[in-house]
């Protein structure tokens, strides 16, 4: 009988009591504003001149598969760099996204950077068009806000780790 209470002081009554005084249910509340994720990312892109992500994500994702010498079945994702980004190949820019860090610090002299807020801890959603790595002399403090930074870009694929671009920062 206590637990009955307890659960019900616990968790039904509170949803009771909001449900009542505020007149919405969970299943209909729009407590958050339902947006398209480009127009949040157009949003912070225009920061300090930087370069829109949308031009990164016109470099073709060409997969190539192949079988290794022990049989296993392997895929590569390699760049078809357009002209308009080809353009900006050691050339310095801005670039304005979220980090990925690659390590667990505060401070970071390598990470990814991208377009979209962080959602999973392991790995970026995203193809790796749109995904630069930031290799910086002096760290940078994480945040989850996002950051603006200027850099040389370098467009240089490394097959090992399946990067694209390099923004070499100061």
């Amino acid at each position: 009988m206590p637990l009955k209470k307890s659960l019900f002081f616990s968790l039904i009554l509170p949803y009771l009591i909001i449900n009542n005084l505020y007149g919405f249910s969970i299943e209909e509340s729009n407590l958050v504003e339902e947006r398209d994720l480009s127009q949040y990312v157009k949003e912070y892109s225009a920061y300090a001149n930087s370069i829109e992500w949308e031009l990164f994500a016109k470099t073709q994702e060409l997969d190539e598969c192949y079988v290794d010498e022990e049989g296993f079945d392997n895929c590569l994702v390699k760049p078809i760099y357009s002209d308009e980004i080809t353009k900006l190949d050691n050339m310095s820019v801005t670039i304005t996204g979220f980090m990925f860090p690659l390590e667990a610090s505060d401070k970071l002299n390598n990470f990814l950077i991208g377009p979209f807020p962080l959602d999973c801890p392991f790995h970026y959603h995203i193809g790796p068009a749109k995904v630069i790595e930031v290799r910086s002399k002096k760290a940078i403090s994480f945040s989850y806000d996002p950051i603006t930074i200027t850099g040389i870009l370098k467009l240089d694929y490394n097959l090992e780790t399946g990067v694209f671009y390099y923004l070499d920062s100061e």
